[in-house]
């Protein structure tokens, strides 16, 4: 075999290797997005300590360096939503238009919203907050919009624990639907973390990203039915309303807490809400795995 028969094999072996990798980075059939899921779920498991831990120290960089420390995170949404009950109380009777105090009307809707705007906004930075960690070899990134998810979903936990004081006063008594708030957090997890893989795995390359999504958040609060009744919209403009994913949490807040009906009750909210969070999981989960080789060498 001469000397260039030698050189063209490992040629033609290059070749097919990059060939290859386009064809794998460029195209996740559904079998390939099903195990990368199942691959994900085996790493939170693998590392539940770790993710343990991160979310600790997360806690304590944030908190510990102020005077009230953890109770800022219960005390900053508390005197938002004051604040709104006491503007929108002067415009608006003390009762919604269904017949419910509008304090209560009014938690249901910024509960949500709170716990939504705060992590998408934290989650979004996960990756560029952790870069030290994207080196390392035997680390999973893919776990860190998971770290700021859980954090805040200890901040909401505590804030519910104060609001349900707040609904019995106000004579909201407890039902067997508040339990269905687990569906509607669990519903508001999965869709974050899609959309943190996504926001998250773009950050490093287009630093807008983070003005973009803060921009669309301020325009989704007026969107949403946080402060005004939906049941005050015409019948005309309600398809359009319920294209926004978060007026299916902030009503479904209320249905479980106020109206006391199952989820399953809007069916059709249903479905176009899981459409929409499987949508961008698969969005998440395509532009990660792209973009995932390129992230220690811009951070």
């Amino acid at each position: 075999m001469g000397r260039e028969e030698k050189e063209e094999i490992p040629l033609l072996l290059r070749r097919k290797i990059i060939i290859s990798q386009k064809n794998s980075e460029g195209h996740m059939r559904p079998r390939q997005i099903f195990l990368e899921g199942i691959d994900f779920i085996r790493q939170i498991v693998n590392n539940r300590r770790l993710i343990f831990d991160l979310t600790k120290r997360d806690f304590k960089t944030r908190y510990s360096e102020n005077l009230f420390g953890l109770s800022w995170a219960v005390l900053e949404p508390l005197s938002v939503m004051l604040i709104l009950w006491t503007v929108f109380s002067l415009l608006y009777s003390s009762e919604t238009k269904s017949g419910y105090p509008y304090v209560t009307f009014l938690l249901c809707g910024i509960i949500p919203y709170d716990f939504f705007n705060k992590t998408i906004n934290k989650g979004t930075r996960s990756i560029v907050a952790f870069s030290f960690l994207i080196k390392q070899v035997d680390f999973k990134i893919a776990i860190l919009p998971l770290i700021y998810i859980l954090t805040e979903l200890v901040v909401l936990l505590l804030i519910l624990l104060i609001s349900f004081g707040i609904f019995m006063i106000n004579h909201v008594g407890p039902s067997w639907y508040w339990f269905q708030l687990l569906y509607y957090i669990f519903a508001a997890s999965v869709l974050l973390l899609g959309v943190c893989w996504f926001t998250s795995s773009i950050l490093p390359f287009f630093k807008d990203i983070y003005i973009i999504i803060s921009i669309v958040m301020r325009i989704l609060f007026f969107m949403t039915p946080i402060f005004w009744d939906i049941a005050r919209v015409p019948k005309e403009f309600l398809p359009y309303l319920k294209l926004n994913p978060l007026l299916y949490l902030v009503e479904g807040f209320r249905m479980s807490v106020l109206y006391h009906k199952p989820f399953w009750d809007d069916l059709s909210g249903t479905l176009y809400f899981w459409g929409f969070t499987l949508f961008f999981l698969l969005l998440g989960v395509f532009v990660f795995k792209r973009l995932r080789p390129q992230f220690a060498d811009v951070l």
